[in-house]
């Protein structure tokens, strides 16, 4: 059941009402129940492994709590870490993820670390944690959300109508994205591989990369709208998980400004922990590239993820030497930078197999040699494309959102938006909303 469904609306409207009748003191057991309904409408399946986990996760933590021997504490410490990692490679090498599994178990993971560490309490409510787990806003996709920043309001959370109206504002602005404009650039792919990737003119291969890359953005940048916004109607302030990376001027910014909790994972509980930067250069790039290597692990076991991953950690790594000194002498060209070499690592994302791989690249670049068939498809048929990107270069920068922020909540910013959700409402019921691109991982 995906955010643009008409089946989740319906949904989030009967569990608002529901969540806002309920005693403060209840309303973790309400944010449980309706968030096991949420995944149970993926399956059944789905929901009894999430519900595992957070048990498995909670036994842990609260062992790891309650032991002073140190051998002790770090057998937990292993076994806990361990248990959720390997259950987490085995759906991946199995090609079976259930719903939201690789960021729950994140979010696992790094509360028993986090127990170990004595950063936070363990929680002696397990249905305290098991609705922080299974929360329905950030299931999905995210954000990898750290027990601390949730806890609190977990116990009694605060419904208020500034956070409704804040939230509606920012679903709303979301939903009519991934609707009215993600979901336009959606179909261009779809046509380039009946073509073949042979088939086609360099413009056009360059067009179709370019097209997913803003159908990713905007999809990342709608779900990350939709998340937050649910969650400040239910009395939460997630973490939030995008910053407009194209405004980086390195790939590191780039990617500190994507995924934002993703990065923060990696940087907390994989990168410092192996020694961060305080262990000399060589240590220090070495630590990047395992980074990646897991990063790229994590999307997917094709070479495909390998060569995306391993990449974009050999270009950090340069940038770590000495480019990044380079691009912040400059202005215009470090974005050029970014948006060339963001928009080929999309590529490796994107096209699985490594033999297609290697001929839509040589469709991108046939200058060196790339091999193509004597018919081959021109951009001109594809001339309705170009006011959806332009429109998606907008939202590169953060003008939208900020005039909703601002006009949302006068009489004509209301209206406005109105039209414009139930406008998308009916597209989606007239023809269906695309699935989000990351939902597979």
């Amino acid at each position: 059941m995906t955010f643009t469904s008409i089946k989740f609306l319906l949904f989030l409207a009967i569990f608002l009402i529901v969540y806002a009748a309920t005693p403060a003191r209840f309303r973790q057991y309400t944010l449980l129940l309706g968030s096991l309904v949420f995944a149970v409408f993926g399956s059944w399946l789905s929901a009894l492994i999430c519900v595992l986990f957070a048990v498995f996760s909670f036994i842990f933590g609260g062992l790891i709590s309650g032991q002073r021997d140190k051998n002790k504490r770090r057998l937990y410490l292993l076994i806990g870490v361990a248990g959720n990692a390997v259950a987490l490679v085995c759906f991946k090498a199995f090609s079976y993820l259930p719903l939201g599994v690789s960021y729950y178990t994140f979010s696992c993971i790094a509360y028993i670390v986090d127990v170990y560490r004595r950063t936070i309490p363990a929680e002696n409510n397990p249905a305290a944690f098991a609705a922080f787990v299974t929360m329905f806003p950030k299931l999905q996709q995210g954000p990898i959300t750290r027990y601390e920043e949730v806890s609190q309001n977990l116990m009694a959370p605060r419904v208020s109508w500034r956070g409704i109206q804040a939230g509606l504002e920012s679903f709303v602005l979301g939903f009519c994205l991934k609707v009215l404009l993600a979901d336009k650039l959606g179909g261009l792919w779809g046509e380039l591989e009946m073509h073949g990737f042979q088939n086609l003119s360099m413009p056009l291969a360059w067009l179709g990369i370019i097209t997913f890359s803003m159908q990713l953005y905007l999809e990342w940048q709608s779900y990350t709208f939709m998340a937050l916004g649910i969650g400040k109607m239910l009395g939460f302030n997630l973490p939030n998980n995008f910053n407009y990376p194209y405004l980086a001027k390195t790939i590191g910014e780039f990617y500190r400004r994507w995924h934002m909790t993703l990065m923060r994972w990696f940087k907390d509980y994989i990168y410092i922990p192996l020694g961060g930067s305080r262990k000399g250069m060589v240590r220090t790039f070495l630590n990047i590239l395992i980074v990646w290597f897991i990063t790229s692990v994590w999307h997917g076991f094709g070479w495909n993820f390998l060569l995306w991953g391993m990449g974009l950690g050999v270009l950090i790594v340069l940038e770590k030497l000495f480019l990044g000194k380079l691009m912040d002498k400059l202005k215009i060209l470090p974005h050029l930078y970014v948006i060339f070499f963001i928009v080929l690592s999309w590529c490796c994302f994107k096209v699985t197999d490594i033999h297609n791989l290697g001929v839509y690249f040589g469709r991108l670049f046939p200058m060196f040699g790339g091999s193509a068939s004597r018919y081959q498809v021109g951009i001109g048929q594809y001339s309705g494309i170009w006011p959806y990107l332009l429109a998606g270069v907008l939202f590169c920068f953060p003008i939208p959102e900020n005039i909703v922020r601002r006009f949302g909540k006068t009489w004509p910013g209301a209206i406005i938006l109105s039209v414009l959700f139930w406008w998308a409402v009916y597209t989606v019921q007239k023809s269906g909303s695309m699935p989000l691109a990351y939902a597979g991982f």
